[in-house]
């Protein structure tokens, strides 16, 4: 395989969460409470949810042609995980880092398979 990656990202993390705290506060939303930012979080999901139905062929409100954006939501996300985590003083590459030398050592086995 060509373009394997072998190590943890971990300055490519650092690099995002440092963008998008900057971008965040260029736009004004450094005052948002740590309650406020999980709610657009969770409000995002709820797009990406929606956006996988409306490509999934489900029921659509056909008026609202940015619905079906998987892309923009899953940046959404993103953005408003690593905001989340910088108003809990969290560093996601630290955090990100040590939770993959963790599920490195787990035995991964699937109990029950799905269709």
């Amino acid at each position: 395989m060509q373009n394997e990656i072998t190590e943890i990202p971990i300055n490519q993390i650092k690099i995002i969460q440092k963008y998008i705290v900057k971008k965040g506060k260029e736009r004004g939303f450094s005052s948002e409470s740590l309650h406020e930012r999980l709610m657009i979080l969770v409000e995002e999901i709820g797009e990406l949810m929606k956006a996988i139905r409306i490509n999934k062929k489900g029921f659509i409100d056909s008026n609202n042609k940015n619905d079906g954006d998987l892309e923009g939501e899953v940046s959404d996300i993103l953005t408003m995980l690593f905001w989340s985590a910088e108003k809990l003083k969290i560093d996601v590459s630290k955090a990100f880092e040590k939770k993959e030398m963790d599920n490195n050592k787990r035995i991964w086995k699937r109990t029950n398979k799905t269709k």
